[in-house]
């Protein structure tokens, strides 16, 4: 309980916040076993920026530090923001994994907020259109939430140096449909593993 970092691979990730946008059923939070990789990442309270800073310690031992845990970290975004900068100011890279709906969300564009802090944003997007989208993820916006997660990732390129769309592979989902949005905003795609359920 309360695992706020973990290392996998030559990342350091992050997991300060369970809370979510979507409730996506093939999530590995749901799951009966749902620790990842050993690790149980069911928060009993959201970490501090400080327990968080403490946690990493040295940021230039990995190739990127990552918030990835249990939720979408962009629910807490003065956090990230706050940690971020901790991060890079220390000589480490920042990559962010979300949903994609930050900026509906909050009701504005968060993006600006995040330039020079993060190098990465990596963009989940299970659904080539608003009905599947809906239907495989259960976003909190529901049949909106398709369009609003492309045009996230369409705004991401003006302040993030890299911006990927990622889909996650398990059986009847078609990412080739996905990857073809992501080539047709000018994004680079990236398939994810399901049985995972993390980028790696």
């Amino acid at each position: 309980m309360n695992t706020i970092s973990y290392v996998y691979g030559n990342n350091l990730y992050l997991n300060i916040t369970n809370r979510c946008m979507m409730l996506c059923p093939y999530c590995i939070k749901r799951k009966r076993n749902n620790k990842f990789m050993g690790n149980d990442l069911k928060l009993e309270a959201e970490p501090s920026p400080k327990e968080v800073i403490t946690a990493i310690k040295d940021p230039k031992k990995y190739d990127e530090v990552v918030f990835c845990g249990y939720g979408d970290c962009l629910i807490n975004i003065e956090f990230v923001k706050r940690i971020s900068r901790w991060i890079k100011d220390n000589g480490g890279k920042v990559r962010i994994n979300t949903s994609g709906l930050a900026n509906r969300y909050y009701g504005k564009n968060i993006l600006p907020e995040l330039k020079g802090l993060v190098d990465v944003i990596s963009i989940s997007l299970n659904g080539s259109n608003p009905k599947e989208h809906n239907e495989i993820n259960k976003p909190m916006f529901k049949e909106e939430s398709f369009g609003e997660v492309v045009k996230f990732a369409q705004e991401a390129k003006n302040y993030i140096p890299e911006v990927v769309i990622t889909a996650v592979e398990f059986l009847g989902f078609d990412t080739s449909k996905v990857e073809k949005i992501a080539k047709e905003i000018g994004v680079q795609f990236r398939i994810r593993n399901h049985l995972g359920n993390k980028e790696n």
